[in-house]
Formats: structure tokens, sequence, C-alpha cells
């Protein structure tokens, strides 16, 4: 099995989409896919009032229908705040063997499972634990989707020397555009994403987007799926 963790430059960065996107052309391809996000916050209410994981529920219909959201994310919280704060608002504790439990469960006998964490790499899931720590439990391969603004190329390179200094390699980075509103450094970002990637770069999902690019779903088959 190959199992990534999919991390972001910062909140918002577009992990989502990137995974539904990758996972859907997976599954197309008729490769088994599970996703999994150990925890959720900012959920707004669901029926019954309880939080509801839209990013979750994204990731279900796009690659997994089969599964159900509390396979997918055992711990969807309220608050919009770090998950550690957020489920110590809620009263929720949140145990790292259990975390690595239920992503064993999740797994299952897929061939390709994809991990989203919530905000960047250095994200705490429980007081002293980060998305780093479980990268590095489950011998995640970790994707960086870096989010193209004004900025990026400074997130994106305290992103990998972060994941350096934990011992973690970046295995592939994708450059999302999640707005369409031109800005100076628009065009020119991609360039130097890919000079500062190297071979890890995958490629620019463009804003609309409904299908991920086959320069980088090829680029991501060669890099992680050939033999």
């Amino acid at each position: 099995m190959k199992a990534f963790l999919i991390t972001g430059t910062d909140t918002g960065a577009g992990k989502t989409r990137f995974a539904c996107l990758l996972g859907s052309r997976l599954a197309a391809e008729g490769i088994a896919v599970s996703p999994f996000k150990p925890v959720e916050s900012g959920c707004a209410p669901g029926p019954g009032g309880a939080p509801f994981p839209g990013d979750a529920a994204a990731l279900r219909d796009a690659i997994a229908p089969g599964m159900s959201l509390s396979e997918i994310c055992p711990h969807p919280l309220a608050a919009a705040l770090s998950p550690h704060l957020a489920a110590r608002r809620a009263g929720v504790s949140i145990a790292p063997g259990r975390i690595r439990e239920a992503a064993a469960a999740a797994a299952g006998s897929s061939e390709v499972f994809l991990v989203e964490g919530a905000g960047g790499i250095a994200v705490e899931i429980c007081e002293g634990y980060a998305f780093a720590d479980l990268a590095r439990d489950l011998s995640l391969s970790v994707l960086v989707v870096a989010e193209n603004r004004l900025g990026v190329l400074n997130h994106l390179r305290l992103t990998m020397r972060y994941l350096e200094s934990e011992g973690l390699a970046v295995a592939g980075v994708v450059l999302n555009d999640r707005s369409a509103d031109p800005f100076p450094a628009r065009e020119a970002n991609e360039a130097e994403v890919a000079r500062i990637s190297g071979d890890r770069f995958l490629g620019r999902i463009p804003y609309g987007a409904v299908s991920l690019p086959e320069d980088s779903y090829r680029r991501f088959r060669r890099r992680f799926l050939t033999t």
C-alpha cells in the first residue's frame, strides 16, 4: 500500500480539493483508494446539531462513497480552532493511539491511502502530537499543497525546512489556484515553486478544475505507482 499525508502551506491551501481530485482519478483507474481525515475542526452543525465534517464528506463522495463519515473522520469538532484547541473546548479527548488505530481501520486493504491533515504540518492533533508526528508514526509520504498567492514561496520553504527538521521528506508539491483573481506573482509563482521543489513538483491545479490535470496525474503515477 502507498500511504500519503496531504498537508498545506497554510490553512485553506486546498488540501481537500487536491485529495478529492487525486483520489477520484485513482479510483477511476481501478485503484482501491481510502481517504482519512483524523480530525476536522470548524464543522457546521449537521442533522441533530452534531458537528458535520464537510471536508470528510467531500472526500467520501469523491473517492469512497461506501465508507461512513465516522470511518473517514473520527473527530469532527465545532470550533474553528486548531484541532487540539477545538477538542479542548468540546471536552473531547484525542489519543494518538486511537488515531493510529482508526487510520489502520480506514486504510483496510486499499492500494492507496490518502490522509488529509488540518492546516499545516506543524498543527497539533492533540497537545504535543502534530501531523508531522502522525506522518512519522504511519510512515506517510508527505504531499504539500501550496496555495498560489503572494507569500507562498516563503511558506513553502518554511514547510519544507520544518519537514526536514522532523526527519520527513517532501514527496511531492502541487500549486493550487484557489482564485481566478489576478495578482503580480500569480504566473511567476509556478516557475518558482517548480524551482524550489525540483523533481518533486507535481504541477499546478487551475482555478475551477474539475479533474486533476493530466500532467500532474502522470507525474504522480510515474513517481509513486510505477514499479
